[in-house]
């Protein structure tokens, strides 16, 4: 195998590396699985009222994308992460009101002394509306959504769905009237198309009654695009911390996508995309920016498009506006850093300090482990720092002896 050498030390692997700390751990992410399956065994398992409705459980949002980041957190205020779940019941939704699907759900969760008292510190802990069914894991700062679901008959495909209207649940004429289109699946293969990578689902895997949570990537081999999200929604939770209205995730994954260009740098990709919902929000001049959601053009139907952006009001609006510039700002800053003392803040205010130093970190170990193996390199040509597969000249970068990256002493 021919030498190769990677930068070390540059904004993107810094952005990677980020990256990494901000994505859930083996270990959370494992025990978010596990948490799932087990809902999920009870809601499809053994002779309960529930099976005559034949309920298939499914992940969807920021799972299925794979864009999920760690819970965060400022002094007190912990903002967890979560798993949603779709529970799809065999209902015919002209006949069958939403509020009746949500609440046998909701019995056979309570028939579980552990999920209903799950429930109940949901309720005190992270109110949710009547769309989902919310349990808490506070030891491991997340919680998980199950939201009662089922076929849109009007999707000739199959794929859409329908979930709880609970604002129509005390003064409708009709069923159908009380539940509102979602379509998770094809916006997670919009997603998909976009980072231009495919995923295949078993046979099995899809006939399953508790569907497989796609497992997790390691940021190496993550696509760029999802990256990108990530470090999107990093930058969201920090600026909305303990704020009630935020931009949803898949507002933030939309806009992404579709001002994303291809490109595998990190810090590169972010401009693009940032630069793009600038000038989206410039264009609305003194009205709003517009978000339509992927699906609804991608399936039409005769609710019209979804706009992702109108839930935020108007100080939520005005803020999220504020954070694409500051965030543009801490690229165009972090581009002319000169040096880890220059780079450092600038990314920590962006993106929280503990993530940053953790990153930082990170890059001087690797660096002092390849120096004492002896495959730390420097370009022949211009600068910059590599790490080299073995210790021999690799494309004009050449081995160096022992380096003290980020210190002087």
């Amino acid at each position: 195998m021919p030498t190769t050498a990677y930068i070390v030390g540059s904004l993107d692997d810094y952005l990677n590396r980020i990256c990494e700390q901000i994505q859930l751990t083996d270990t959370q992410f494992s025990t978010a699985v596990k948490r799932y399956q087990r809902v999920g065994a009870c809601l499809t398992d053994g002779d309960t009222p529930l099976q005559r409705l034949a309920p298939k459980v499914f992940p969807q949002g920021s799972m299925l994308q794979r864009t999920t980041i760690r819970p965060t957190r400022l002094g007190k205020e912990v903002l967890p992460f979560d798993i949603d779940t779709v529970c799809r019941g065999d209902v015919d939704p002209y006949s069958t009101s939403s509020q009746s699907l949500y609440g046998s759900i909701l019995s056979r969760l309570q028939d579980h002394d552990d999920f209903k008292e799950r429930i109940a510190q949901a309720r005190e802990e992270f109110p949710v509306s009547g769309k989902c069914i919310r349990l808490a894991y506070l030891s491991d700062d997340f919680y998980l959504d199950v939201i009662p679901a089922c076929k849109d008959p009007a999707d000739s495909e199959g794929v859409r769905l329908l979930m709880c209207e609970p604002g129509k649940w005390n003064s409708y004429n009709r069923p159908i009237e009380t539940w509102r289109r979602t379509d998770p699946f094809r916006f997670a293969a919009w997603l998909q198309a976009q980072t231009e990578t495919r995923r295949v689902f078993t046979k099995e895997q899809l006939l399953a009654n508790v569907a497989p949570v796609p497992p997790q990537e390691p940021t190496v081999v993550k696509a760029p695009l999802r990256r990108m999200v990530q470090i999107l929604k990093r930058q969201r939770d920090q600026v909305f911390l303990g704020d009630a209205c935020r931009p949803a995730s898949i507002m933030l994954t939309t806009l992404a996508g579709r001002n994303y260009r291809g490109e595998t740098s990190i810090a590169d990709g972010l401009q693009t995309i940032l630069d793009g919902i600038a000038a989206e929000i410039a264009a609305a001049g003194s009205g709003r920016l517009v978000v339509r959601n992927p699906t609804d053009e991608l399936a039409p139907h005769d609710g019209g498009v979804e706009d992702l952006a109108k839930p935020l009001d108007a100080a939520a609006y005005d803020k999220y506006r504020r954070s694409v510039d500051e965030l543009r700002r801490m690229l165009d800053a972090a581009r002319a850093a000169r040096g880890v003392p220059e780079l450092y803040p600038v990314l920590a205010k962006a993106l929280g300090e503990k993530v940053v130093k953790r990153a930082f970190n990170a890059a001087e170990e690797d660096v002092q482990h390849a120096s004492t193996s002896g495959v730390l390199g420097a370009a022949a040509v211009g600068s910059g720092i590599r790490i080299l597969t073995e210790p021999k000249v690799s494309a004009g970068v050449l081995p160096v002896r022992g380096s003290n990256f980020h210190r002087n002493d």
